[in-house]
């Protein structure tokens, strides 16, 4: 009974010098929490949002989706934790840029955003933040991904609503890039992001990204996999990873099959949200 009392005693202590790391996904219906133990999943837990909660990317209510936050951190016992999160796909867009004369420029921001009329993004560059992740092989190539920087500054709001700290927010798309290099092989490959509210299917050759579309979602299966036809046209792949709900995605393997012509594994563990995987990874980077 006494060391049980200091037990009680110490865990405070113990959760401000050990701070555990939460890694979240953030959606428009939903976020997605996961807390590991080494390389043991200690927590994951998807928690539906109230509808307009979040709408394309953008937190609607900050007080409220801050509270839904904290408060559920402190009843799975987080309370203090550290904070690395997913941004939700509608909040970032991403281009593969070619360097101009096949040579890395001295000032590669300054470049880019002299490129908004070519760029064709859904926002101004005056107004975002940029990330450039280089590529190889020749011509030099980068992975540009922008992010609304008003956009930014309200997610930081609400998780100082949600009393956390934030240790930092990674882009949807270089998340599940790291997600899938695991797997990646020579010669072109697709991971299909199937949901059934909307699909995603992103191309990677020498497992670097080419680009990434939308596809009908998974209940459509009569326009996705004519989609996916059109794919198959395009780059001819060698394999596919998919992700998404593992029983509905199963019942239609045989299809994905066909429609690709070529073998499709699950991107593992298929069981857990890829892009918390891919956020974990880039986490441990050196």
């Amino acid at each position: 009974m006494v060391l049980s009392g200091l037990q009680d005693q110490l865990a405070p202590l113990k959760s401000w010098l050990f701070p555990r790391r939460v890694y979240l996904q953030l959606e428009d219906q939903a976020f997605t929490a996961m807390v590991l133990d080494g390389e043991r999943v200690a927590w994951l837990e998807r928690v539906p949002l109230p509808e307009d909660l979040c709408v394309n990317g953008q937190p609607t209510a900050v007080e409220a989706l801050g509270d839904l936050i904290g408060d559920l951190l402190i009843e799975r016992g987080f309370s203090g934790a550290r904070v690395k999160a997913v941004l939700p796909r509608a909040a970032t867009a991403w281009r593969v840029i070619a360097w101009p004369d096949a040579r890395w420029p001295d000032q590669p921001e300054v470049v880019v955003r002299q490129q908004q009329d070519q760029l064709d993004l859904p926002w101004s560059l005056r107004d975002a933040d940029l990330r450039l992740e280089p590529l190889i092989g020749a011509p030099p190539r980068s992975l540009l991904v922008v992010v609304q920087r008003a956009l930014l500054e309200t997610w930081i709001e609400v998780f100082s609503q949600a009393g956390v700290a934030l240790d930092g927010m990674e882009p949807l798309p270089i998340c599940l890039w790291r997600a899938a290099e695991p797997q990646l092989a020579e010669g072109v490959r697709l991971l299909l992001q199937l949901q059934e509210e909307k699909s995603w299917v992103l191309a990677l050759d020498q497992g670097e990204p080419l680009g990434e579309w939308p596809l009908p979602a998974l209940t459509e299966l009569e326009a996705l996999i004519p989609a996916l036809h059109t794919f198959q046209r395009r780059f001819h792949p060698r394999a596919a990873l998919v992700s998404g709900d593992e029983p509905a995605v199963d019942a239609v393997l045989p299809e994905l099959v066909g429609a690709l012509g070529c073998s499709v594994s699950w991107l593992e563990p298929h069981a857990e949200a890829p892009a918390l995987r891919g956020l974990v990874a880039g986490d441990r980077l050196p």
